[in-house]
């Protein structure tokens, strides 16, 4: 039987979906700049070594705490995790571009699927991180479905902003968020079901690259 849930899941994780995802390369346009990413092959390794890393220990151990106040329409606790992305994110771009991305999806959210506790959640004036915004818009979905979608919508971020950037046709590009997910996917359950979540992950060459992106001459993406 077809979970009530999955088609609500398949829009709001929809790369057509306008977050104003596209304009914004989280770093990558400036290590592209320094030679860091220089093809498809650089670009995978990059997503593996780099950010699958800082998801399975920062974003997603986040993710399931950020999850659980959702779902229990806790909006203290919801509102601590949003003021302690703003205080983790050091790099300005990268924390306005969190802070964009998640309102302008909590924005369309609210228009598709009316839910006070996210209406009230907005009208308090809180960061409204992204990853904040994907425990509202997936708080009555599974946990596991609401990881595995802010782990494709970051990894397919960087894959589709690197195709602005580098040689990298279509089919290559499904190709690396596949594999990428892949190897995410094997290694979710795990994450979830550690009885001890610790949440931190020290690399900070995206928030060199970022803080440098913002003095750059010029520059294709905002961020």
């Amino acid at each position: 039987m077809l979970p009530e849930w999955l088609p609500w899941l398949l829009q709001v994780n929809d790369s057509q979906f306008p977050s104003g995802a596209y304009a914004h390369s989280m770093g990558l346009e400036e290590l592209v700049q320094h030679g860091l990413v220089k093809n498809a092959d650089d670009l995978e390794i990059f997503l593996h070594r780099q950010i699958i890393p800082s998801l399975l220990n920062f974003e997603l151990p986040f993710l399931l705490q950020a999850h659980a106040a959702a779902s229990a329409a806790n909006h203290g606790t919801l509102r601590r995790l949003d003021e302690d992305l703003d205080a983790w994110k050091l790099a300005g771009e990268l924390r306005q571009a969190s802070r964009q991305l998640g309102s302008r999806r909590l924005s369309l959210v609210q228009k598709l699927n009316k839910d006070d506790f996210v209406s009230t959640y907005v009208q308090r004036a809180a960061p409204c991180h992204h990853l904040i915004a994907c425990a509202l818009e997936t708080r009555h979905l599974p946990v596991s479905a609401a990881c595995c979608a802010f782990g494709l919508q970051t990894l397919s971020g960087y894959a589709i902003s690197a195709m602005k950037l580098i040689r990298l046709g279509q089919e290559r590009c499904q190709l690396i968020i596949r594999g990428s997910m892949t190897l995410l996917a094997g290694r979710l359950d795990g994450m979830i079901s550690a009885s001890e979540t610790r949440i931190g992950w020290f690399n900070p060459l995206l928030e060199i690259a970022s803080m440098r992106h913002a003095r750059a001459n010029e520059r294709l993406f905002i961020s």
